[in-house]
């Protein structure tokens, strides 16, 4: 005798995988075959995540337009079966699919929205954590500052986009007429950061880019000043290098807990 936790298992394989096995252990309705009555769960499946979809990537869905997204969104959902209990993962696979399946990789800004509204999802749900502060930074020793190590903040990503997604998301946000899409010639370094209970997003000149990548791998301070040299001389790249840090720290960019700090 089959057990209640096969039928579940059969079911979910129905739903999900549209396996019709479990169709053997219904029976037809007075009104309705048993395929078209469970068709009703496929579809409701299938809508819902089509939801999911739409809700975690606004900008996406209004720069495609209704049927082009909900084609899209299906295309991925059949890629994609989700077996996570929770929807607010769902979406995390979808700037990887948008870059690797056609139709959608001969349009690049798809991905690149795509990657841009999810860091700015995960921002907004990501861990709290102690900030540093500038008074912490005021309380280090002048010879303890080279060897300071910096700790991103949970709530940071730095992203890189190969065209004018970060553009056309804020026009659409502004809800103003974006502008066509473009492929740049080569991928512009953002910051995506939760600024109280709003998530935004900048994008970083190519030192700054440089120095907040050697900091997220456990640079120390004197090091970063060494490779600022590269962009900015000798002569000014402490400076430059401390104007950038003083800049997380104000924006709350890094955690406290930095070694030496």
């Amino acid at each position: 005798m089959i057990t209640l936790k096969e039928i579940q298992d059969r079911f979910q394989r129905g739903v999900i995988d549209g396996d019709d096995a479990v169709l053997t252990e219904f029976t037809d309705s007075s009104k309705e075959k048993r395929g078209v009555l469970f068709g009703v769960y496929r579809n409701a499946y299938t809508a819902r995540l089509v939801d999911v979809l739409s809700s975690d990537h606004e900008k996406l869905h209004a720069f495609l337009g209704d049927e082009q997204f909900e084609t899209m969104a299906r295309d991925y959902i059949a890629a994609n079966p989700s077996y996570n209990r929770s929807a607010r993962w769902f979406a995390a696979r979808l700037p990887e699919f948008l870059q690797g399946t056609s139709p959608y990789k001969e349009q690049p800004v798809l991905a690149d929205m795509a990657r841009l509204e999810r860091a700015l999802n995960d921002v907004f749900d990501g861990a709290e954590a102690v900030p540093l502060t500038l008074d912490d930074l005021s309380a280090v020793a002048p010879q303890d500052w080279s060897n300071l190590v910096f700790m991103p903040h949970p709530a940071v990503r730095r992203i890189a986009l190969r065209s004018n997604a970060a553009e056309i998301c804020k026009a659409l946000h502004d809800e103003e007429e974006p502008p066509a899409p473009l492929l740049l010639p080569e991928p512009a370094p953002f910051l995506v950061y939760r600024d109280d209970a709003t998530s935004s997003f900048r994008p970083l000149p190519a030192d700054e880019a440089m120095m907040w990548d050697e900091a997220s791998n456990g640079v120390s301070f004197g090091v970063l000043c060494e490779m600022m040299s590269m962009y900015a001389g000798e002569e000014h790249a402490a400076m430059r290098a401390a104007g950038y840090l003083r800049g997380w720290v104000a924006a709350g960019l890094l955690a406290k807990g930095s070694a030496g700090v």
